[in-house]
């Protein structure tokens, strides 16, 4: 069984993290070549479906967005040229049908219609600072954009009128690096983090925050990802402190203890596969880990291959497998199958 927190919500201290389950069957292979094409490094991914397709859209500092067919592995169309400074947050939506991303330009954002190639209205402006992450949901049957910034902020969009919803965010004592977007208990809720070492959980309709911010971590939170193990919901936060940790929403207590992966975590997502809820992290040391979320240790080995450090990862279903896309400096992406067999 896990070790859970004690009475206090303090994790446990561990003299050593635990070792990888390599008795688990996934298979862990890199499906095709790498998506190549950027020329500069990938900052953003993100998958969603377009004409019955599973796709990827990226951005980077070449200030293109690129869109692939994942199970090709082919670019789909030509790149859309920006007015971005670098694109480092996006998001897939669908909007009257219509699938859209969600992209920053600096300090604005934008929507831009994936099957046309063409933006929809004008920026939608307001932060005073770059924006460095981007979530989408349904708030009152309303799709929705939340934005993190560096003038400490979150801003809620909506995306059919390109209107804010109510006022920022505030709370955040320095830049805002993360936000994610999901339900607890009926309500429409971010997870954001960032320079103030916090995590914050907000009720979107209500425009607050939940509870007081969970603390634990001992540097900046890079990363922050919304998902379920079983009947909980949970944020996972990345730092610089070269932790996961795990918190169950409903309690804004840590579940288990700080998952050690070695290095400053530059990348996150949490997803399923099979029965398991897993996170896929990375470090700057190329390679992406697979953790377990339920006992808190990593599946087999990291996965390598990127030549440089891996910016961006995103998780999704790609034939019925679960798969990654990972989003590099090395100006590629890749696309991992993790099964299982």
């Amino acid at each position: 069984m896990p070790t859970t927190p004690d009475e206090t919500g303090t994790p446990p201290n561990r003299s050593e993290p635990p070792s990888p389950d390599a008795s688990l069957n996934y298979h862990f292979t890199q499906i095709g070549e790498p998506l190549t094409g950027h020329d500069g490094h990938v900052n953003a991914v993100a998958i969603g479906t377009l004409d019955g397709k599973t796709i990827a859209v990226s951005g980077g500092t070449d200030d293109t967005l690129r869109m692939w067919d994942l199970a090709t592995g082919q670019q789909m169309g030509q790149p859309f040229a920006t007015d971005s400074s670098s694109i480092n947050a996006v998001a897939i939506a669908t909007l009257n049908g219509t699938t859209v991303a969600v992209f920053n330009s600096g300090s604005s954002l934008r929507v831009w219609d994936l099957a046309l190639g063409e933006p929809i209205g004008d920026p939608l402006t307001g932060h005073d600072g770059h924006i460095y992450a981007v979530a989408i949901g349904i708030l009152n049957g309303r799709t929705i954009a939340v934005s993190a910034a560096a003038d400490d902020t979150l801003r809620v969009w909506d995306l059919a009128t390109l209107q804010p919803i109510g006022l920022p965010l505030t709370g955040h004592k320095g830049t805002v690096f993360a936000v994610a977007v999901g339900i607890l208990g009926g309500k429409t809720i971010a997870v954001s983090g960032g320079l103030d070492d916090t995590v914050r959980v907000w009720d979107l309709a209500a425009g607050k925050t939940i509870g007081k911010p969970l603390t634990g971590h001992e540097g900046t939170v890079n990363e922050v990802a919304v998902g379920t193990l079983g009947d909980r919901t949970i944020a996972v936060s990345a730092s610089d402190d070269e932790t996961l940790r795990v918190w169950d929403l409903a309690t804004l207590q840590p579940i288990n203890w700080p998952l050690e992966v070695g290095s400053i975590v530059s990348a996150l997502a949490v997803g399923t596969v099979g029965d398991k809820t897993i996170a896929v992290s990375s470090t700057y040391d190329n390679s992406l880990r697979v953790w377990d979320l339920a006992v808190g240790i990593p599946i087999r080995q990291p996965l390598a291959g990127h030549t440089n450090w891996i910016e961006e990862v995103t998780v999704g279903t790609l034939n019925g497998e679960t798969m990654a896309v990972s989003a590099s400096a090395d100006h590629d992406l890749r696309v991992w199958g993790l099964g299982p067999l």
